[in-house]
């Protein structure tokens, strides 16, 4: 496998999961199994992981994780 379609796997896998995740926590959410500060809840300890891991975050990886985890708290 070449560096670029490994590349493009692990984006591709990253991705997915992040969006089952983001159904899974809304799924949750409509049913009544989460309030919605508990989601909120969810999304804020996403964020403060991100932070924490982020270390020198040289692509801006990590600042574009947190900026679309403050979309998603800042809609529910």
């Amino acid at each position: 496998m070449s560096s670029e379609s490994t590349r493009l796997t692990s984006e591709a896998m990253t991705l997915s999961a992040a969006a089952v995740l983001n159904s899974l926590i809304s799924v949750l959410g409509n049913k009544g199994l989460l309030s919605t500060e508990e989601e909120r809840e969810v999304y804020r300890a996403a964020a403060e992981m991100i932070d924490e891991a982020s270390g020198e975050d040289e692509d801006g990886t990590y600042e574009l994780a947190r900026e679309l985890i403050e979309l998603r708290l800042a809609d529910t």
